[in-house]
């Protein structure tokens, strides 16, 4: 069996089974909510996708994580436990900021959280975008020769994902939570919400490195030129993910690679 029959086998065993965990958790009453803010930290950074089963309201308890709805709004948020009442209402708060304003009934709440997926959120957000790029692959690779099909695939899918990148801007970004100044200084709180680290820099040379939902804070002491007090946002990538980037990027030649050098099914032998 070729390289590439095995490999297009294990895809598609892959779909099935995603696609059958996928029909099965909807089945049983369970949704998915992509996390647009960061307060809930390293535990649901922004960008991630929850996935959120029923639960009988009777036993939560404190430091669960669960997806409601506020009272009197439409909205989802989804936060811990705080605190529970003899009235069978629920009090909550994010991992970050302070309590939560709101106490909840049993009809305010959508569900318990029972996994996060990191960064997943952020490919049913771009959706639109990947699927139709996914489309115009498709149809150019039906009409292109061969030897071009490869080629063409992966500039068209390099295309695809650039402009994913670039309309949502899921790979770099940080989110101020304070800025509290102190006479000439202030202290600057960010957390991050990208997928990649960030370095967070003064004038002065004070750094922080932050991963995806981290929390951390610099001292500001020298205004810039217009007097203004700021904080510098880098992307700190690790020398391990240029590697993987660089290897991501070769594998398509070397599988085309191993797979030309497959015998095709039904061609004679070669002897010698």
């Amino acid at each position: 069996m070729s390289v590439t029959r095995c490999a297009r086998i294990g895809a598609a065993v892959a779909v099935t089974a995603l696609l059958a965990l996928l029909v099965s958790w909807r089945v049983d009453g369970g949704r998915w909510v992509h996390v647009e803010s960061p307060s809930m930290g390293p535990a649901a950074p922004v960008g991630s996708l929850l996935w959120v089963a029923p639960v009988d309201t009777d036993t939560l308890v404190e430091g669960d994580f669960i997806t409601f709805r506020p009272p009197g709004s439409d909205a989802l948020y989804s936060h811990r436990v705080l605190a529970t009442y003899d009235d069978g209402s629920f009090t909550t708060k994010g991992d970050i900021p302070g309590p939560d304003p709101w106490r909840l009934t049993a009809a305010d709440i959508v569900g318990e959280v029972r996994m996060t997926w990191w960064g997943v959120g952020w490919l049913v957000v771009a959706a639109p975008v990947l699927l139709g790029g996914l489309a115009v692959v498709a149809m150019a690779r039906a009409s292109a020769p061969p030897n071009w099909r490869l080629p063409v695939t992966m500039v068209l899918a390099s295309t695809t994902v650039s402009i994913a990148v670039a309309v949502y801007h899921p790979l770099i970004g940080a989110e101020r939570i304070a800025f509290a100044p102190d006479g000439s200084t202030a202290r600057a709180t960010y957390v991050g919400t990208g997928l990649l680290p960030v370095r967070l820099s003064t004038r002065e040379g004070e750094s922080v490195l932050l991963s995806s939902g981290e929390v951390g804070t610099v001292v500001v002491r020298e205004p810039d030129e217009d007097g203004r007090l700021e904080v510098t946002i880098e992307p700190a990538v690790p020398t391990w993910w240029w590697a993987v980037l660089v290897l991501g990027c070769l594998a398509p030649a070397a599988v085309r690679t191993v797979a030309d050098k497959q015998p095709r099914e039904g061609a004679p032998a070669e002897s010698h």
